[in-house]
Formats: C-alpha cells, sequence, structure tokens
C-alpha cells in the first residue's frame, strides 16, 4: 500500500519511456517491505500488451477449489489462506496504532488462526464440531495449512461446512469488536453546530465514488490525527452519504474496501459516539 494513501499504477513506479525501476520514486511512495518486494520484480525488456495472471499460481492461471458456496464465504477463505484479513496483528504491521493483542481473549496475539481457531470463544465453537480433533491435533499454525490439512481428510461436502463455521466466527468477531454508534440524519441543521462539553467533532469531506476502494481515505486520516491528539470522546460528521453507508455496513470490508476496516478499529479505539450524516452547508468546516 503506497504511503498516504496514494492510487498509484505499476507503470507510475518506472523511470518513463523506459523498462527500469525508478528508485526515487519507490523509496517515496512505499513501505520499505513493499519496496524490497518491487524491487525483486525482473522488467521485461519487451513491449508486450497487459495479461491477466493469477499471482498464486506459478503459471498464472486461476485456480480454486470447486464448493458449492456462496461468493462472499468464498472471499473469506480466500483472503484467510493469503493472510490478508486485517487481524489486530496486520493492522498494527501496517502502521495502525493498537494492541495487537486478541480484543477478545486479551491473551494472545491475534492473527488469522488465533481469530477463527485458537481464541477461546471460538474454540467454543469448534468442540462441537466433528473437526475439533484436526483443530486440537495440529503443529502448523498458519491458517492456509490448516486448510490444507483438514482439506486432505474430510469429504469435500464437510470442507464447505469448515469455511461456513470459519466465516461464520469471523463475523462474530467483528460484531463484538466493531461496536460503533451509526445514526442517520435526515433533517438537520444547515449551520455547522459546535460538539457538546467533554466532546470534540471531527468534520469530513469525502465524496468519491462509491466504487473505489479509496472510499474513507480522508476519514481515516483525521481519525488519526484525532487519535494522536487523545480526542478519545469524539462526534464524527460529513456529507458524504456513502462513507456513513460504508462505516454503518456490518459486512466485512477485508477485500471491498480494506480502509474501512481500518476507520472501524479507530472508531472502537476512540469510542466516538456518532458517525452522522449532514447537510453540505453545515459542513462547510471541511471545505476550507
Amino acid at each position: 500500500m503506497p504511503i498516504g494513501g496514494e492510487y498509484l499504477m505499476v507503470v507510475d513506479l518506472m523511470l518513463e519511456g523506459s523498462r527500469v525501476w525508478d528508485k526515487d520514486k519507490i523509496e517515496n511512495s512505499l513501505w520499505l517491505v513493499d519496496q524490497e518486494l518491487i524491487r525483486g520484480i525482473s522488467l521485461g525488456n519487451g513491449d508486450g500488451g497487459d495479461k491477466w495472471a493469477w499471482h498464486f499460481d506459478s503459471k498464472g492461471l486461476y485456480k480454486m477449489w470447486s464448493l458449492l458456496i456462496p461468493p462472499k464465504v468464498w472471499l473469506f477463505v480466500w483472503c484467510a489462506f493469503h493472510e490478508i484479513l486485517s487481524t489486530m496483528v496486520s493492522l498494527s504491521y501496517r502502521g495502525i496504532d493498537c494492541d495487537a493483542v486478541c480484543p477478545r481473549c486479551k491473551d494472545k496475539m491475534e492473527s488469522i488462526s488465533h481469530a477463527i481457531l485458537d481464541c477461546p470463544m471460538s474454540q467454543a465453537v469448534w468442540r462441537f464440531s466433528r473437526f475439533w480433533t484436526v483443530i486440537e491435533n495440529r503443529r502448523d499454525f498458519l491458517f492456509a495449512n490448516f486448510l490444507r490439512i483438514v482439506k486432505s481428510k474430510i469429504l469435500m461436502e464437510d470442507f464447505a461446512l469448515v469455511c461456513w463455521l470459519a466465516w461464520k466466527l469471523w463475523c462474530e468477531r467483528n460484531k463484538a469488536l466493531n461496536q460503533v454508534s451509526i445514526q442517520f440524519q435526515a433533517v438537520g441543521p444547515d449551520v455547522w453546530l459546535p460538539p457538546q462539553p467533554g466532546y470534540f467533532k471531527l468534520n469530513v469531506d469525502a465524496s468519491v465514488s462509491p466504487e473505489s476502494d479509496h472510499i474513507g481515505i480522508a476519514l481515516r486520516e483525521g481519525l488519526m490525527i484525532a487519535k494522536e491528539l487523545e480526542s478519545v470522546s469524539l462526534v464524527v460528521e460529513t456529507n458524504a452519504i456513502n462513507v456513513v453507508s460504508a462505516v454503518s455496513d456490518n459486512q466485512e470490508f477485508f477485500v471491498e474496501c480494506p480502509i474501512m476496516e481500518d476507520v472501524k478499529q479507530l472508531l472502537v479505539q476512540l469510542r466516538s459516539i456518532g458517525v452522522y450524516h449532514i447537510r453540505r452547508s453545515a459542513n462547510y468546516v471541511a471545505h476550507l
């Protein structure tokens, strides 16, 4: 992810008119871990057109297990398999100032494997399933390897049930974690009003396309500033209804919009009392 959320394409990281990486642009635009990965990619000399390739297959071919499960569960399994869910450990690694310890058991670091398999809250469910023996006796703590092992030991229909259970446990984890008060204000004042005594107010303008993966960047940056200023009791107002809708949606944003996962985590940490949709005229302070 680029520093500051800047939108970049691969060609932006090359020297103009050449097939050579722009080292200065890479160092100034990307985090250190991404810089090393980019530099490790060799650029060809040809001018052929772009082609679709599946990153997780050596031949670039798209392959998935054949399971009769809904797309939302498939998406979750894919993200969990490739370790890209927004756990507390991954958020901390991405620069979000948060405690990497599991917020439910408050004992172990919250990796994907811990959140879905090893947290006592999750194990209370797995113990009543016929898959508990595999979980209890496994020695590898990568979730991807757990999926490989359990898939080799059970029928495909049962493996689909494992995916369902894992997805539901992740949903329950998010539900417990993201207890944020979201309110729509159908009719509000035409002018900006100060917050109540003891509270701070964050006004944000983030009117971008709902299809954009940059939705919520302004809100996230504002919340990070509020946290740095120790503005714990916070009221958030914006005239961007798509942002309010995204925050109020209880669906998981691990792929569709990972920025909203950051936003939800920050809202919980700040103990925000609400994210309000207001009229543009009442949000003029965000346009100054």
